[in-house]
């Protein structure tokens, strides 16, 4: 039976900065749904440029064709450029498939998902990604987050926010300053 996704993200640039190399997308479409942050390497204009091509690739790649082919689409697209981190988890409508390159992180409350990112740059080199499989279920909560977001974070503090509320909060308390952040919160209701 498919679910329903409740998501929200915020992403702010580094301290003193305007311009931001982490973003973050929620999709749907044709009974997918594609969850993604994305960090390009560094900070300032240049990672704003390919975290801006990231979101580019990931708004238009075909869904269907499943988790390693997006992954692949954005390391084409990120091809000659500064190359990015990046965590997604699509869901076709009964399976979560989630995976993801570098230093990005996907944390769970309700299904375990035993999700490691895999060492590599998308857009430079990557090895073959890890993907992780589960069935969510209603009330699980999915938050994927870069590395400007401290992997301390405790979601048990979010617990009963609404994901724009959680969203605020994780990236208030564990947003650090030295770096671009970006947290995306995503619960699933009821169908």
């Amino acid at each position: 039976m498919a679910v329903r996704w409740s998501a929200a993200h915020r992403s702010r640039p580094r301290h003193g900065e305007t311009a931001n190399g982490d973003s973050a997308l929620i999709r749907e479409d044709g009974g997918h749904t594609l969850l993604a942050v994305v960090d390009a390497l560094g900070h300032g204009p240049l990672a704003a440029d390919a975290a801006q091509a990231a979101l580019r690739c990931l708004e238009q790649v075909p869904l269907t064709a499943g988790l390693a082919s997006v992954l692949e689409s954005l390391h084409q697209a990120l091809r000659g450029g500064r190359g990015a981190a990046a965590m997604l988890a699509l869901y076709d409508g009964r399976t979560l498939r989630c995976g993801g390159v570098g230093n990005v992180e996907l944390r769970a409350m309700g299904t375990k998902i035993p999700v490691l990112p895999t060492p590599g740059i998308l857009g430079q080199h990557v090895r073959a990604v890890r993907e992780a499989e589960v069935t969510p279920a209603r009330g699980d909560r999915l938050v994927l987050f870069s590395d400007g977001v401290s992997s301390r974070l405790e979601l048990e503090l979010t617990r009963g926010l609404l994901p724009e509320a959680a969203c605020a909060l994780l990236l208030e308390r564990y947003g650090r300053e030295t770096d671009d952040a970006t947290v995306l919160v995503a619960d699933v209701e009821n169908p």
